[in-house]
């Protein structure tokens, strides 16, 4: 999944070790204030949009060169995600001498890219103010070896980004060293739009699966790291402050602010390339069922956004009972600052999972207004229930569609809602991918 999903809860990132003894490398996050947040948001927000995997252009070009319909995308639905809404944010050093960059650290995504110096030329409408990386300016750069993949692009639901790979040595934390990293340098940002100028990070690096990556057997951040004995295991946790400092761990967990007795871990749904973890009971609002329909429901752990999103019909019923009024313009539902919100629970592993109503209500920067932090996936044509269309025309909703390579493979009958760091700030959160599990803890 997973990455730019809510530049506006977006956090800043204060290094405070270099990778421990026991290979385990730790950064402090640190949040930025509510209402610079709650600006960015209500400027610009794109919800995730869910669709038939078969409607995707890159799936009927393939339908038409194979001749027939694909077995692997019969049965899926796509959620595309506008990688705009990134959450953790991170100093990481590139070259030598040391050229520094703000990272978003993304569960959903495995490729580093940092914006090329030529990204303040060719966009300069969005990239000209941006860290850029010069590679004749640093003695380490090197050239990539003969019949590599030299060109990088890839989609957002925003549009595309493209430039070249290059490589060189990449320091996280204080002195821990990748060094002989290929990473990609975007000299192209005008697909990632307006929002790309306000947000408070150059680029991005992706923690996730190898398979995700845009440049097949070439080793990722964290692979290179492994191989050089920096970090033990490819697993990677965070802990996202609630009004205090938050903490990402990559290659293991911090017991120390974690109570490792109550680590239940959950087997990822496959294809096991995403955070998509089943839920073993039904979501409640309030006390109340809301799941959708009879099949099952699943969860989308995901460091890069900022809210809950849910299922169309039923975030439109948990709204309407709050007499929430739909803002198109910002794709959230106003409701009354004065209205207690209820409790929003979900079960994984046998165990309930509650986001306490409190942490579900966002004011705008005046304080005048508040906003329900629980939003819609969007849904492409091909995916529209009736029960849908009828809950549009009665609140005058309309439906984006968003074309993008950030997919998440959802199996059909399953009720998918993604979560982020409104759900991850209640519990520290495990992110497995050896075992390919999702693994929550009580705090301490």
């Amino acid at each position: 999944i997973m990455l730019f999903r809510s530049l506006f809860l977006a956090t800043a990132l204060a290094i405070s070790s270099a990778a421990a003894d026991n290979g385990i490398i730790t950064m402090k996050l640190n949040k930025i204030p509510e209402e610079v947040f709650m600006i960015n948001l209500l400027s610009f927000h794109v919800p995730p949009t869910v669709m038939s995997a078969n409607s995707l252009p890159h799936v009927a070009t393939e339908r038409k060169l194979r001749g027939g319909k694909l077995q692997n995308h019969a049965e899926e639905n796509i959620v595309l995600k506008n990688r705009m809404n990134a959450q953790y944010v991170g100093e990481i050093n590139i070259g030598t001498p040391p050229q520094s960059f703000s990272v978003v650290f993304d569960t959903g995504s495995a490729d580093l890219w940092v914006p090329h110096e030529k990204c303040h030329t060719e966009s300069p409408m969005n990239c000209a103010a941006k860290n850029a990386f010069n590679p004749a300016a640093s003695t380490t750069n090197v050239e990539l070896p003969s019949g590599s993949k030299s060109e990088f692009s890839i989609t957002y639901g925003s549009g595309p980004v493209s430039g070249v790979f290059t490589k060189d040595r990449v320091t996280l934390g204080q002195d821990d060293v990748v060094s002989d990293q290929t990473f990609a340098l975007v000299e192209h940002s005008s697909g990632l739009g307006a929002l790309y100028l306000k947000a408070q990070f150059d680029g991005i690096l992706g923690l996730a699966f190898p398979a995700l990556t845009q440049n097949p057997g070439v080793n990722t951040v964290v692979q290179n790291l492994l191989a050089e004995n920096v970090i033990k295991s490819h697993v990677f946790s965070f802990y996202v402050g609630n009004e205090e400092d938050g903490e990402v761990a990559i290659g293991g967990m911090n017991e120390e602010i974690m109570k490792k007795e109550t680590l239940n871990c959950i087997d990822i749904m496959e294809p096991a390339r995403y955070w998509l973890t089943p839920m073993s009971g039904q979501v409640k609002f309030g006390g109340e069922v809301v799941s959708s329909g009879s099949g099952k429901s699943a969860g989308i752990i995901d460091s890069g956004t900022s809210l809950i999103y849910g299922p169309k019909l039923v975030v439109m019923q948990m709204a309407l009972k709050l007499g929430g009024q739909y803002v198109p313009q910002v794709n959230l539902f106003a409701i009354s600052c004065d209205k207690t919100v209820p409790d929003l629970e979900f079960n994984f592993g046998g165990k309930p999972y509650v986001v306490p109503g409190k942490d579900l209500k966002m004011k705008d920067n005046t304080g005048s207004r508040c906003f329900l932090a629980i939003s819609m996936m969007m849904f492409g044509e091909e995916n529209e229930d009736e029960s849908v269309l009828e809950f549009d025309q009665e609140l005058d909703l309309g439906v984006e569609e968003l074309v993008g390579a950030s997919q998440i493979p959802i199996p059909a009958g399953t009720s998918a809602w993604l979560l982020g760091d409104r759900f991850m700030m209640q519990q520290y959160n495990v992110f497995d991918v050896e075992k390919k599990q999702m693994c929550f803890a009580e705090l301490k």
